[in-house]
């Protein structure tokens, strides 16, 4: 149990930067304008309970997993797994000292902001997404830049995220919630906050969903809690998929309704999701311990 909590904290930070999808690395440029960026400071989010009051599922079209396959997997090999299936995350890679990897990111991106360095960088279709924080267990600020031309978009600074309103003292450094994962669809942000630890350090306030205008930055909704601590979540037509597991607590895929975040169907896990891919009708599936591959099927 203490090798699949371990292997949690870790997993996310070493494999996010080697298996970034191939990019063509360009050189450094000028930083001019960085000043520029108006960066949002985004009020406190509301900490919901399970129970309490929450969005309810609209009448969409909604999609369904079935279960084809689930193997096995030797824990260290996410490597092989991601080759073996041909996938990749939509990401640059990041320069990492820690990892020898000199990254391969636009000529237009900034390694840093607000002297917080870059932990990762999401290739949306028409953005990249830069995610800037103190290391590489952190995410503070989400700044998008237009994908061709690098101009600034929008920024958001999740400061007020971090932390939920129940936790003890002693927990403090584990429960500081990271921005994991953010995608960008016609003009709503999409973003998942988790921390590495166990749900009880933070009450179970932790590991949401929420859903931001990016226009006005105004919430549209948020989340029950415990539903997204995977590296990333996948929207598909109607709905986002979803993970959630940690060392002896319940494992899970959550498929959620994308206009209001409710949750409508729940899939048990062997263990915790990792990553979650999909190629053609099908659904990759990593688990700390298992390979899942489902099919992607309308209700």
């Amino acid at each position: 149990m203490r090798r699949e909590r371990w292997w949690k904290l870790w997993t996310g930070v070493i494999t996010l930067a080697v298996l970034a999808a191939p990019w063509i690395a360009e050189p450094a440029a000028s930083r001019a304008g960085l000043e520029d960026w108006k960066v949002v400071m985004l009020p406190a989010p509301p900490f919901r309970h399970h129970g309490s009051v929450s969005p309810q599922a609209t009448a969409i079209h909604r999609l369904t997993l079935k279960r084809i396959d689930a193997k096995p997997n030797r824990i260290t090999d996410v490597n092989r797994w991601f080759e073996a299936n041909g996938l990749a995350l939509p990401t640059h890679e990041v320069p990492n000292p820690f990892q020898n990897q000199p990254g391969n990111l636009p000529k237009f991106v900034p390694e840093k902001f607000n002297n917080q360095p870059l932990v990762k960088a999401i290739r949306c279709q028409e953005a990249v997404l830069l995610v800037y924080g103190a290391d590489f267990s952190d995410g503070r600020y989400l700044i998008a830049l237009d994908a061709t031309s690098g101009e600034f978009l929008y920024g958001f600074d999740f400061l007020r995220y971090a932390y939920p309103p129940t936790f003890t003292g002693r927990d403090r450094d584990f429960v500081r919630q990271q921005l994991k994962w953010a995608w960008w669809e016609n003009g709503v942000l999409y973003v998942s906050h988790a921390h590495n630890t166990y749900a009880r350090a933070s009450g179970g306030l932790n590991a949401y969903l929420t859903a931001l205008d990016t226009a006005s930055g105004a919430m549209l909704w948020r989340s029950q809690p415990l539903v997204s601590n995977a590296a990333n979540f996948e929207l598909i037509g109607d709905t986002i998929i979803a993970g959630y597991g940690f060392t002896a607590e319940p494992d899970y895929l959550y498929l959620l309704d994308k206009k209001t975040g409710a949750v409508y169907e729940r899939i048990k896990l062997k263990s915790g999701p990792e990553f979650i891919i999909p190629k053609g009708d099908h659904l990759y599936v990593r688990t700390y311990n298992t390979d899942y591959r489902f099919r992607v099927e309308s209700r």
